[in-house]
């Protein structure tokens, strides 16, 4: 892959990971702790894309095997995490309706940025 692309992307999952603690920080001064902890699991989701793109690195040294690599593993986790949301939302679980969708916030800005770097259609 395009190192200097491959370290953009890195650095974006990382600013975006300070900002959101820099979030929960603001937050758990202003005693929002509800709030602090949805920012903390957006916070974490950021950590673990990038500990998948990483790992994809690792799978080929072909860049079309890696991004396709990173690709799927993105779609099994936001297939997971809509059924999560239905699930929830069955059962009228509104602190998991809301944790599933601030994954899948992070999951579509995620996405959205990696086609933009690698000029892939949106």
């Amino acid at each position: 892959m395009q190192n200097k692309i491959k370290e953009d992307f890195v650095k974006f999952l990382d600013e975006r990971t300070s900002a959101v603690y820099m979030d929960v920080s603001r937050l758990t001064e202003d005693n929002r702790k509800d709030e602090a902890n949805f920012e903390k699991i957006r916070a974490n989701i950021y950590q673990v894309l990038k500990t998948i793109f990483l790992a994809s690195m690792r799978t080929s040294g072909e860049e079309w095997e890696q991004i396709r690599y990173f690709g799927g593993r993105l779609d099994v986790m936001e297939e997971t995490w809509r059924g999560s949301l239905a699930k929830a939302s069955e059962h009228n679980d509104t602190v998991r309706v809301i944790q599933e969708q601030v994954k899948l916030e992070v999951m579509d800005e995620v996405r959205k940025t990696f086609k933009e770097m690698w000029g892939m259609e949106a």
